[in-house]
Formats: structure tokens, sequence, C-alpha cells
């Protein structure tokens, strides 16, 4: 039997499939396409058969679709992640700041619930410090600083050390976290503690 799909009678957009008719093949369209000649676009977009997250816009494209991620989101499309300097939380309270000496008879503050993205910001400050924060300040008994340099804007996200002090020692005990540089400000991966330790801020 002669295989007439080898004289390639399909347009461009289908395969020829050899059989299946009384002419001895029948065209199937290749993805993205469709109609009697195979020149009709597919809509992926607007019937809702793509694999675009839901943080992303689908763009139809003849034969395709492209997947980019919503303002605030990160990623190739088909997985969108929120951005840390869109989508942060705020740290505010006075008695965050690294100047801030903890009352001898107060209560030791302590971030045990801290998880996710978050910004200093007013009487807290605008960054975390990068040289020893002395311990009993911030409003807790160890102090939390950043040992390493803030990062630049083409670093991305970076991993960076975070120091607690004790009185003896510069490090008590360190957590690993990630700090982003926004532009005009910082933001912080930050991980939570236990008590009584707290991440401080500065100027």
């Amino acid at each position: 039997v002669k295989n007439v799909c080898i004289k390639k009678p399909c347009p461009s957009n289908a395969i020829c499939q050899a059989g299946f008719s009384s002419e001895g093949y029948r065209c199937a369209c290749v993805p993205g396409y469709t109609g009697e000649y195979c020149t009709v676009d597919v809509d992926e977009c607007d019937l809702g058969e793509h694999k675009c997250n839901s943080n992303a816009e689908c763009i139809n494209t003849r034969g395709s679709y492209d997947c980019e991620c919503k303002e605030g989101f990160t990623g190739d499309g088909q997985t969108c992640i929120a951005d840390g300097c869109y989508n942060h939380t705020n740290l505010t309270e006075a008695n965050r700041k690294s100047d801030y000496s903890t009352p001898q008879f107060g209560p030791s503050l302590c971030d045990s619930e801290l998880e996710g993205w978050y910004r200093f910001v007013g009487a807290a400050g605008t960054k975390m410090p990068t040289t020893r924060v002395s311990a009993y300040r911030c409003g807790t008994d160890w102090s939390g600083w950043l040992d390493g340099v803030h990062p630049t804007v083409g670093d991305g996200e970076v991993s960076r050390k975070v120091c607690f002090s004790d009185r003896q020692t510069g490090c008590r005990y360190e957590r690993n976290i990630f700090v982003k540089n926004c532009g005009s400000y910082f933001i912080y991966s930050l991980v939570s503690l236990s008590c009584s330790s707290r991440y401080c801020g500065t100027e």
C-alpha cells in the first residue's frame, strides 16, 4: 500500500496521517490550530485551555499562547510567586529600634510569630543594622542584627545571616534569612524566633 503522506498533501499547520479515509489519509491539525484546513487559530486563553498560573495573564499568540505573571508576582507565568516588594508586612514599633533599651523589669518582647516578607518603616527605622547591637536592646534580651551587607537591586534575593547578641559573645546564635533591595527600601524574609529574641531596626 502506497503511503500518500509522502506527497505532503496537508497544509503546514497539519500532520498527515495515513489511512482513516477514502483518500487514504487525513490531516490532523497541530496543537493551536483548527478548521477544515487548519488555518484557524485556537484561542487557548478564551477557551481556558492553557497552563497559566491564576496570578498570570494569558496572552494568545498565533498557534500558541504566552503566560506573564501579573504585577506583584514573579516567575515564568506557569508558576508565579508573590514578589515581596509588593507583598510584605510593615514593622513599625519604636521599641524595635537598635537604640531602644529594654526596660530592666519590663516585658521582653520576641518575634515568635514572624514568617514571610517584612519591611522596617516609621519609628522602627528603615532597615536592619549591619553592625553588632548590644544585648537588651530593641525591646528584647537577644538583639538581632544583619551579619553582612545589604544587596543591590541587581543582586536579587540574597541569603544573609542574622546574629543575636548576648553580653558575652558577639553572636549567641544565628538564623539565616533572605534580603532583597526593592530600589528605595529593603525587605527581609524573616523566620520565627524563640523568646526572648527580636529583629532590630535602624535608620
